[in-house]
């Protein structure tokens, strides 16, 4: 009777789901009516959107980042997410391996080899006065991987976290894309209108920025496939290995969030620890570490001019494809994101939030940085293998490429394609449940789970927008989602952070686990 009555009282919300959905589905439908208006419609849109918002995404990226960084030393981190007698429900490695592959997902396997080569030999000469392929084009490829890589999309991502784990868990507040804003639009932020809006404007920012993700990780395995078989990677083999990716990541989504995903992403975890110390042992560590040093002090040093760059100075649109580019593409997946982060924190203090997401996991893709785009670039400058033309050819070949001028390169190919799969298994997981979540009523920390076939849903739509962008448009299909997705999202990102900043003042009258607390601000709420 318990199980019937949990049931019952998860419903669907009609204007949350059915506009983004509808949108995406138009967007499918459209794209195969008319493939060169569609082209033609979507180009113009993209051009308008990184050439008149892109100042504001580079400035909303540092905000977050700073207002992130004074989140861990003030007071508010020592705050317990549940309130001071929760326990956490993971282990600290079963946390940090979900936290970590959830976020660094296929695009760090994708973009890790590839985006070096881009920019050694394509770097932005008319902003900086850097030749291709020269010494200087060769420190800044490492330090703008650490720039696109690092802290700053790990800020992006937990600052929504810390807002919605909070407001869900200590101010008891429903499972809404609103709660990561309900510090500063108060009693607004759950009216019925307010919380569908934004929930369904988060639906929509999400479904494109899992199209971007997906699209590079199909592309990516057939780019591993085609290696491997000597098929070649195109439209055909990135359909059969979206079906096989689409099956295998709605399967472990509806078996459950914790005995599927722990599993995968320590599986994917230990893979990577495994990659990584390949590459160490077999490239040329001394390059790698002088480098990465070298280029640690770059990053430093640039950090605030090079994350605030748009080119109009320059008349470049080098920021607007690269930089802007990753900004969006961050925030379209930062408040789904977040609320599955948010979700898994349960237990732990503010601080320990920020210290793992900012802390250990930007660490952590450092580290990858600074071994796997090292070794690229070591590859390309070393004559091993020609890279630059690997990349002409199609960015999916310069991993595999790379890989191959390495000994035990039969062997370790097909582990990076394992890796890429599991990567992309698991971050469309956390990103399902969190959208079938969003898409009903009723979910609750009692009562979590969305019916499964919204986990279905919306696994198959957005990796069908996937596909359709890269067989229509390539590798800049995947840029080009990702900003429209970004775009919308950005102004929950604006929410959230000021979100954060009134909870770092003032967390106390929020907090519904103090003994005694009464909620003086948000009264009864209709969802």
């Amino acid at each position: 009777m318990g199980e019937t009555s949990k049931k019952d009282a998860i419903k669907l919300r009609p204007m949350t789901f059915f506009p983004p959905f509808i949108i995406l589905c138009i967007i499918v439908a459209v794209s195969m009516v008319s493939q060169e208006h569609f082209l033609g419609m979507i180009d113009t849109i993209n051009n308008a959107i990184i050439k008149n918002f892109g100042w504001a995404a580079s400035i909303l990226a540092l905000f977050i980042t700073g207002v992130a960084v004074v989140a861990m030393f003030s007071k508010f981190g020592d705050v317990r997410i549940g309130g001071e007698d929760a326990k956490p429900e993971m282990s600290n490695f079963a946390w940090f391996t979900v936290a970590l592959t959830t976020t660094m997902a296929a695009g760090v396997l994708f973009w890790g080899p590839a985006e070096p080569i881009a920019h050694y030999m394509s770097p932005p000469t008319e902003i900086y006065g850097i030749d291709p392929k020269t010494p200087e084009a060769l420190k800044f490829s490492m330090e703008t991987m650490f720039l696109h890589w690092t802290i700053v999309p790990y800020a992006i991502y937990t600052v929504p976290a810390v807002v919605f784990a909070f407001m869900y868990y200590n101010a008891k507040k429903p499972f809404s894309i609103s709660s990561e804003m309900a510090p500063l639009l108060g009693r607004r932020a759950y009216r019925p209108m307010v919380m569908q809006i934004i929930d369904a404007i988060t639906l929509f920012s999400i479904g494109a920025g899992m199209a971007g993700s997906v699209a590079q990780a199909f592309m990516n395995v057939a780019g591993g496939i085609s290696k491997i078989t000597g098929m070649p990677s195109d439209p055909r083999l990135w359909l059969m290995v979206g079906i096989i990716v689409g099956a295998v990541s709605i399967a472990t989504a509806i078996s459950g969030i914790q005995k599927a995903m722990t599993k995968i992403s320590n599986i994917n975890v230990y893979g990577f620890a495994i990659f990584l110390i390949f590459l160490l042992v077999f490239s040329n560590a001394s390059f790698l570490f002088n480098l990465s040093t070298e280029s640690l002090g770059g990053f430093a040093g640039t950090f605030i001019e090079r994350i605030l760059i748009t080119g109009q100075s320059a008349d470049s649109q080098w920021p607007q494809w690269w930089t802007t580019f990753y900004w969006f593409s961050w925030m379209s997946w930062a408040p789904t994101s977040g609320a599955f982060m948010g979700r898994i924190a349960y237990g732990r203090k503010v601080k320990h939030m920020l210290g793992m997401y900012i802390g250990v996991c930007a660490t952590v893709s450092a580290v990858w940085m600074m071994l796997v785009s090292g070794t690229s670039l070591w590859i390309e400058t070393s004559g091993a293998a020609d890279l630059c033309a690997s990349y002409t050819a199609g960015t999916e070949n310069v991993a595999y490429d790379m890989l191959g001028a390495l000994p035990l390169s039969a062997i370790v190919i097909p582990l990076f394609v394992i890796l890429i799969f599991l990567s992309t298994v698991t971050a469309c997981n956390s990103n399902m449940i969190a959208m079938a979540g969003i898409s009903t009523r009723g979910i609750s920390p009692d009562n979590p789970d969305a019916p499964n076939w919204l986990k279905f849903v919306w696994g198959v739509i957005p990796m069908a927008v996937g596909y359709i962008m890269i067989a229509s448009v390539g590798v800049n299909g995947v840029k080009i989602i990702a900003n429209f997705g970004g775009m919308f999202a950005a102004l929950i990102m604006i929410g959230a952070a000021a979100s954060l900043g009134i909870l770092i003042v003032n967390h106390k009258k929020y907090d519904l686990t103090i003994e005694g607390a009464k909620d003086e601000i948000f009264g009864e709420i209709e969802q």
